[in-house]
């Protein structure tokens, strides 16, 4: 599974382990529906939670190493490109 990870996929898992970390407001009214207590959905999301975070952690891709983007604006007349460094 982490050999198809690419930039886009890491942040994407970024972003999902910031999303719940703290249950929203929504789940936790989806939970209250479903008769699921505070506590098991606070358990819940801790482990989806530190599961996510290990997944980070286990991946090749590291993002510091990312190549940056440089707009380049050549000789007038010209329009700007986007190269990778």
């Amino acid at each position: 599974m982490l050999g198809d990870l690419n930039p886009g996929r890491y942040r994407a898992l970024e972003l999902i382990a910031d999303y719940v970390r703290e249950p929203s407001r929504e789940l936790r009214l989806n939970a209250i529906v479903c008769d699921v207590s505070d506590e098991d959905l606070r358990w819940t999301t801790d482990r989806i939670h530190h599961y996510l975070l290990r997944l980070l952690e286990e991946a090749e891709y590291d993002p510091a190493e990312e190549d940056e983007l440089v707009i380049s604006i050549p000789e007038v007349g010209f329009e700007p490109t986007l190269e990778r460094f």
